[in-house]
């Protein structure tokens, strides 16, 4: 059983579902959106990510990589952790580290605009949003 305030070690997807971000179960279900799903607290870091990845081509999300993440449980219903350490698999570069930490008001910043943006855009691939 875990707590509030415990360290976890998860592997799995990081994706973004509904401008926040997430880890999915490696064998996730193709409603994945619905099912089961970590929530990080801070989402703007996918701003960390994307500087360090190639981003997909389209779709809902331009994040949707084989991850391992370690953080602290903030929430348990839904389940939230605030990451202290993220690493994302590059296709052919093996895993990245990702600085969770670093550039925080500058990626808050982009986050704002990519939320402002999505108001004013109806569409589901992120391309749109750019």
């Amino acid at each position: 059983m875990m707590n509030i305030g415990d360290i976890v070690e998860l592997d799995g997807w990081l994706v973004i579902i509904d401008y926040k971000l997430f880890l999915i179960p490696e064998n996730y279900s193709e409603s994945y959106e619905d099912g089961e799903k970590i929530e990080m607290s801070n989402p703007e870091i996918m701003f960390s990510v994307m500087d360090e990845i190639l981003p997909l081509a389209g779709g809902k999300s331009f994040i949707f990589h084989k991850s391992k993440v370690s953080g602290v449980l903030i929430e348990l219903s839904p389940m939230k952790i605030k990451p202290t350490a993220l690493s994302v698999e590059e296709r052919g570069r093996g895993f990245i580290s990702i600085d969770v930490e670093g550039a925080v008001e500058k990626h808050k910043a982009r986050y704002e605009d990519f939320l402002k943006k999505r108001q004013n855009v109806k569409s589901g691939d992120w391309l749109d949003y750019l």
